[in-house]
């Protein structure tokens, strides 16, 4: 029987991705059949949809090529992602390319949950998601005003709060963005054991993680910046750039920094003059919290990281935010309180406590921004000529710490102390700002003493009080302050690393081993619970390890040396016993000694390292992925 040729098995074309998968370019993987959700769509608990245009392969020649923008939208398709935050230009004013239809107002390109989807393939996602998971926003919200908000206090909470509820974060895009990363940082610092209390744990807030949240804040902000207005994105920007340094990743810290400044200067946040007329009482205090808190960010990013502080305190022209708590800004409260002042000006209003430590925080940045200065003074080379015409006389450090702790002496007990941790954000949140004082005040006192020529003991005494600081606060503070803390403590080591580089006795290098152990102590402490830990404890304790033992390989040495050269004089005329000093010089208190540099090689804090950027070299910065 003539058996009949097979046919050709026909092959099956790759399935097409859905609409969520194709714009992130992932695989989509169906699980129980083409008509069933995708693997993806399964996880975030969104429609599967394939709603975007069908092209046939290769296309028509010479068909007009569609212009896309970088991140691959459509150039007439932009309006959908860069709705005003605040709409205040009317469809005449729009930008060229963007559709006046999408731009009119958020709710057509930010449908609510029982309207359709938008044909943005990205965004309606991520809002999905943010529906799917509102207990978990809502929880987050409490957990960043109650450890995050202390230090960046960037919303009003009852208006915030507010929103939140009425779910109005999914009707306005940039009030969107800057939700998820709110709800990203205070995540991130959950999982990195900042919370002090037992009101949540953790694993209640790890699902979906902190990264999760950063996407869709980051894929919220549209790519044309110039789209982006409102203080919304300007918002999600700071606070993104606060998340970056939790979670190490310096760069991106930097790119959302810029982001940030860049958004600032155009909206003119830098100048009360150039804002909007119609701002609430809230309004006009939020945008004073948002620049001064990212002042004091700019700065302290130059400090540590190098680079320029972007925005000089002396020209901006933005009020301190008034010392009253968020209660009273309440713009449904009956108590009209006057935008134009910094306190109120009723005696029935008191003064808040923690928002005069905050301002004081503010000033003490001020200061810092102009040690920096003095700091970097001696960079300078052959440019010097023009800044030595504007140049003051320089101030000693010592001046400068005098009049700040006569600054520090006028605040209130709350601030000066720092209390044990209560449980009630009421009471905590004043000591958070105090131990925040602390820390800024040791900062300080570290730069500046850095801009003089110092001897060991000087410090090692520096270098002691700043430790002696920390361990007064109580752990619960410094663990919510988090992994920003750990680049403060970076600069102990930066000053113990110049001593251990120089001409060391006995005595000295005792002290700095002691200040080494005390401080990985604390660094252990620190970031015990942190999600990517530097490890730089037990760095520091391998490294004390490592120079005690060339000391006691040095010691018995010379120990050696001495008694054969001890041998060999007493057959000489004359010859006299030595001292038990004479005989071990090593072991001297003050005989001065030099460490080898191959046991310093792999200093975590190198002098040298930070010459040309910030005082701290960046051995405590975790590493960019």
């Amino acid at each position: 029987m003539v058996k009949m040729p097979q046919q050709p098995r026909k092959l099956q074309r790759i399935s097409r991705a859905c609409d969520f998968c194709h714009r992130r370019s992932i695989k989509c993987t169906k699980l129980r059949g083409p008509l069933e959700r995708c693997r993806n769509c399964a996880d975030f608990d969104i429609p599967c949809t394939y709603e975007r245009p069908s092209r046939r392969r290769g296309g028509n020649r010479g068909a007009p090529e569609e212009r896309h923008e970088p991140g691959g939208r459509p150039i007439g398709e932009v309006g959908a992602a860069t709705t005003p935050s605040r709409p205040v230009h009317s469809a005449d004013t729009l930008q060229p390319g963007v559709n006046p239809r999408l731009s009119t107002t958020v709710y057509n390109s930010w449908p609510t949950a029982g309207q359709e989807y938008s044909s943005d393939p990205l965004l309606n996602p991520w809002k999905a998601l943010a529906i799917t998971c509102q207990s978990v926003v809502l929880d987050l919200a409490q957990v960043y005003f109650e450890i995050v908000y202390p230090i960046f206090p960037l919303f009003h909470r009852p208006s915030f709060l507010r929103a939140l509820h009425n779910k109005m974060h999914l009707e306005d895009q940039g009030l969107f963005a800057s939700t998820m990363a709110m709800c990203s940082l205070a995540s991130a610092r959950a999982r990195d054991g900042a919370l002090y209390s037992n009101r949540r744990s953790p694993s209640q807030l790890s699902h979906p993680p902190p990264e999760v949240f950063w996407t869709a804040a980051a894929e919220s902000i549209p790519r044309n910046l110039a789209a982006a207005r409102g203080i919304e994105y300007m918002r999600a920007c700071a606070i993104l750039s606060i998340t970056a340094i939790q979670n190490g990743q310096i760069r991106d810290m930097h790119q959302y920094l810029g982001h940030y400044h860049t958004l600032s200067i155009m909206e003119g946040l830098h100048d009360e003059k150039s804002w909007p007329n119609d701002l609430s009482t809230v309004e006009v205090e939020i945008r004073r919290r948002l620049f001064w808190s990212m002042y004091t960010l700019d700065v302290y990013s130059a400090t540590v990281w190098g680079g320029m502080v972007r925005f000089r305190e002396i020209q901006s022209n933005v009020r301190y935010p008034r010392e009253i708590n968020d209660d009273l800004l309440d713009f449904e409260n009956k108590a009209q309180i006057s935008a134009d002042c910094t306190t109120p000006t009723s005696t029935t209003y008191e003064h808040s406590v923690w928002m005069r430590g905050w301002n004081f925080t503010t000033d003490l940045y001020r200061i810092l921004e102009h040690a920096i200065d003095g700091q970097r003074q001696t960079l300078r080379g052959e440019n010097e000529s023009p800044w030595s015409l504007f140049r003051p006389s320089p101030v000693p450090g010592h001046l400068i710490m005098e009049h700040v702790h006569s600054m520090f002496s006028a605040l209130p007990s709350q601030l000066r102390l720092t209390g044990p941790v209560t449980g009630d954000p009421e009471n905590d949140i004043v000591g958070f700002q105090s131990a925040n004082i602390q820390a800024t005040l040791q900062l300080l006192n570290m730069v500046l003493s850095s801009n003089e020529d110092q001897g060991i003991e000087e410090k090692c005494e520096v270098a002691g009080n700043v430790l002696s600081v920390f361990t007064k606060v109580p752990i619960e503070y410094l663990k919510a302050i988090s992994s920003p803390l750990l680049y403060h403590l970076g600069g102990i080591g930066f000053i113990l690393g110049s001593v251990m580089e120089g001409s060391l006795s006995e005595a000295s290098y005792q002290r700095v081993r002691k200040l080494l152990l005390e401080m990985a102590a604390l660094l252990y402490q620190m970031e015990s619970a942190l999600t990517r830990s530097t490890g730089a404890s037990e760095r520091l304790k391998t490294q004390v390890t490592r120079i005690d033992e060339y000391m006691d390989k040095a010691r018995h040495a010379n120990m050696h040396s001495g008694l054969a050269e001890i041998g060999q004089s007493q057959h000489f005329e004359g010859y006299v016993q030595p001292t038990a000093v004479q005989s071990a010089d090593f072991d001297d208190p003050l005989a001065c000694f030099e460490l080898p540099s191959d046991l310093l090689d792999d200093w975590p804090w190198s002098s040298g390292a930070g010459s040309l950027g910030g005082m701290f070299p960046m051995a405590l910065a975790k590493t960019d992925n």
